[in-house]
């Protein structure tokens, strides 16, 4: 289970923060103070974790986190004043301007550089929560720069629900996590009654307010599923999201285009828009395509076309010639020729086939278009031989295509603790780069800070940022902590990855972070662009059995 909750906005790219932020709340979620006047108010704390990502250091002036407060609803505390500021950077001191209702926290110079082994934690504590219910946006704003450029202000704001005394959404749990094509999951959660609760993935989204758990039926993909719990007033709702996902043991795959440069094996039916190939393509099974297109430097390899049902027509706008001597052609339905058409070898036409120009088939065939409409009962089957395009053309696939790799390499494996040099890969081919955290450090006491600290692993491609979390401890009992996500690289493209297994000050946790490539068609595998940063590993190791910490309810998180 993941928190997606709360959410944030950023300023637009060209003034998108230099450092990566992430907040979270204690307790969470927050709790809004009871609406009598008389009773004392709740308490609260905003943890928010800064970090840079690039590996160039950012030059930072200060660092403000906006917090509105007073009697409304957008409000999130009574009195600034009673709120204790602390950020852990050396050096760096807190204070509050009262007019603009920030907390404003700088470096004893006039600017400090903040990199990438520079991680911090700023802490807003003892926070009187505002008495109604709803959202608050929290703003942290930088000024910062790179180099000699101008300092420049640049801001990002967090949403931060206060939810009713008595609301509780928790324990999202996929059961099970992994499965076969078209198989099924049971989904459960614990939550309070007053709230309405959807449960959404995919185009679907489901009505669950009065549910505990829902099955999942004919699951044909790696599926994220959303439970969204919505109350208080419908001007400023506060909304609460929970996460898990379940992984498709060979997934079905919608994509718009696929381009592939290599060899290409669908083992299955197929069903594909328009499939343009410009490598060597061997269709196993049942093809079902709207248009192929054989550029004319390749061939197309067929041993026998056949129409189907009541769309078995075959029409050729150009010259048909089939090249092998004594071969008879069989037409069992109306066969129209408007050009010439010379068949030198054995043809079985079982239905209508319509031929409007020359077509010539002499063992190679060189044609611009090929179109199948067969209809749902019909396919295109290439029973042997193999589908070749030559070099620089595309297969371009509209529908669902079955990819399934031969094998996949391991890039990194360790614990957390140990940490992880920030490493960028170029594919030589297409694949999958997939990051894999698990938590496995247990606490009995719920009290602990860490339970609700994260460490995140980042991978970024093609100028987009993906990342996943677990928390640094988790609660005895509990389900272990868990997550991985995979990315889609592009052949000579580059991945970076990335690991922030930042603990809080005197804090415990651990875990383990892999990094794995499954290569598309079984092609080839990752290289780093800086060799001197690749982790040894051995290929040929057994498994490893995880070893996880327990601390004792009465413990106190240290360091190690």
């Amino acid at each position: 289970m993941a928190l997606v909750s709360p959410t944030r906005t950023v300023d637009t790219t060209a003034n998108e923060p230099l450092l990566a932020y992430t907040l979270t709340t204690s307790p969470d979620p927050l709790k809004a103070s009871p609406e009598n006047p008389q009773t004392p108010e709740e308490r609260g704390e905003l943890q928010i974790v800064g970090s840079r990502h690039s590996g160039t250091p950012a030059d930072v002036q200060w660092i403000r986190v906006k917090v509105p407060a007073g009697p409304m609803s957008p409000d999130l505390a009574t009195d600034l004043a009673k709120v204790t500021p602390r950020i852990s950077l050396s050096g760096w001191t807190a204070r509050l301007d009262a007019a603009a209702k920030e907390f404003v926290f700088s470096p004893s110079a006039g600017h400090a550089p903040i990199g990438p082994d520079t991680g911090f934690t700023i802490q807003l504590s003892d926070i009187p929560v505002n008495r109604k219910v709803g959202t608050s946006p929290i703003t942290v704003t930088e000024s910062s720069r790179t180099g000699s450029s101008a300092f420049q202000s640049r801001a990002t704001t967090f949403h931060v629900g206060k939810f009713p005394a008595d609301f509780y959404l928790r324990n999202l749990i996929c059961t099970p996590l992994v499965i076969n094509n078209g198989g099924n999951v049971t989904l459960t959660w614990e939550r309070s009654a007053n709230a309405t609760y959807e449960l959404l993935y995919g185009d679907t989204n489901l009505d669950v307010t009065n549910d505990t758990s829902k099955r999942i039926t004919n699951v044909k993909s790696d599926t994220t599923f959303y439970l969204r719990g919505t109350t208080g007033d419908a001007s400023n709702p506060v909304v609460r999201i929970l996460s898990a996902q379940v992984s498709v043991i060979k997934p079905d795959l919608e994509i718009g285009n696929l381009i592939v440069h290599g060899s290409t094996q669908l083992n299955g039916a197929t069903s594909t828009k328009n499939l343009t190939v410009g490598g060597t393509a061997s269709l196993n099974g049942a093809t079902t395509t709207k248009d192929l297109t054989v550029n004319t430097a390749n061939t197309l390899h067929v041993r026998t076309i056949e129409g189907s049902g009541s769309y078995g027509s075959l029409a050729i706008g150009g010259r048909l010639t089939l090249s092998t001597a004594g071969r008879e052609v069989n037409v069992l339905s109306t066969l129209t020729v408007a050009g010439a058409t010379s068949l030198n070898g054995a043809a079985s036409l079982n239905g209508a086939t319509s031929v409007n120009g020359a077509t010539s088939l002499n063992g190679a065939t060189t044609t611009k278009n090929l179109t199948v409409n067969p209809g749902a009962d019909g396919y295109l089957w290439l029973k042997s031989g193999r589908l070749d395009t030559a070099a620089g053309t595309n297969l371009n696939a509209y529908g669902t295509v079955g990819i399934f790799k031969n094998s996949s390499q391991t890039l990194h494996s360790n614990y957390i603790r140990f940490g992880y040099r920030e490493t960028t890969y170029r594919a030589n081919g297409d694949g999958f780069l997939t990051l894999a955290l698990t938590c496995l450090y247990y606490t009995s006491n719920n009290g602990w800070r860490e339970l609700n600290a994260y460490f995140t692993a980042n991978a970024t491609t093609a100028g987009v940022t993906r990342g996943i979390s677990v928390p640094q401890v988790q609660f005895d009992r509990s389900r272990q902590a868990s997550s991985q996500m995979s990315v889609p690289v592009a052949k000579g493209g580059t991945v970076k990855v990335s690991l922030d297994n930042t603990k809080l000050p005197n804090g415990a946790g651990d875990g383990y972070f892999s990094v794995y490539w499954t290569p598309l068609g079984g092609g080839p595998n990752l290289t780093q662009v800086a060799a001197a940063d690749m982790p040894e590993q051995d290929e040929t190791a057994e498994e490893e059995v995880f070893e996880t910490f327990t601390a004792d309810a009465g413990a106190e998180p240290s360091e190690g």
